[in-house]
């Protein structure tokens, strides 16, 4: 039996993460969207209007294409086309035996974000409305996949409210702040310095 589909306002998750900030566009979704070659989910471009590329409570990493902070080129060469290549590299056996294939067969793994362990989450890019897509994350410790009904800020929502093992992950985040933090260093101190143009 499959979840029902939640759906948050951006609103609520810029105020549960503690977020009041801004993105410094840079480029536009169709651009972004005719290099990936699809349309992309509205919840997607709705919260990444919103927040530049950061973590979401220390498990959840989204990079920002459209803020101009952003290295576009890396962007679309390592956490697109790289991410799609390690996937489907039969050696290292990501989806053998899964059912899942790459973007951009029909129903394809394509990638949008990590968790800064080696796993991935990715859209399951079927039905044709990519508002419709399910998330599926691989969890690099289990070595397993897991899905979500979606939509993507659903999968965040619940990273960032959720107490005890209740996410995609079957982590305890309570160590963790249910924050949005930009990307940032870790200081001897324990306290976070954000790169310098987030600053």
């Amino acid at each position: 039996m499959s979840q029902p589909r939640a759906q948050h306002s951006i609103d609520e998750i810029a105020r549960v993460a503690q977020w009041n900030g801004r993105i410094q566009p840079g480029r536009d979704w169709k651009s972004v969207e005719q290099e990936i070659g699809t349309t992309l989910p509205d919840d997607y471009k709705e919260l990444l209007n919103r927040f530049p590329s950061g973590s979401y409570r220390n498990a959840i990493t989204v990079s920002n294409p459209v803020d101009s902070r952003t290295d576009y080129a890396k962007f679309i060469r390592e956490d697109i086309h790289g991410t799609l290549e390690i996937l489907g590299d039969e050696g290292l056996e990501y989806i053998e035996d899964t059912g899942y294939r790459t973007f951009p067969e029909l129903g394809g793994l394509l990638p949008w974000g990590h968790d800064g362990q080696g796993g991935m989450f990715c859209w399951i890019t079927e039905p044709a409305d990519p508002n419709q897509w399910r998330v599926a994350y691989y969890s690099q410790g289990l070595g397993e996949w897991r899905e979500h009904s979606g939509p993507m800020t659903d999968v965040i929502w619940k990273v960032l409210t959720g107490t005890g093992d209740d996410n995609i992950f079957r982590w305890d985040l309570a160590h963790e702040l249910a924050i949005f933090r930009v990307p940032s260093t870790l200081l001897a101190n324990g306290e976070w310095l954000p790169y310098a143009e987030y600053r």
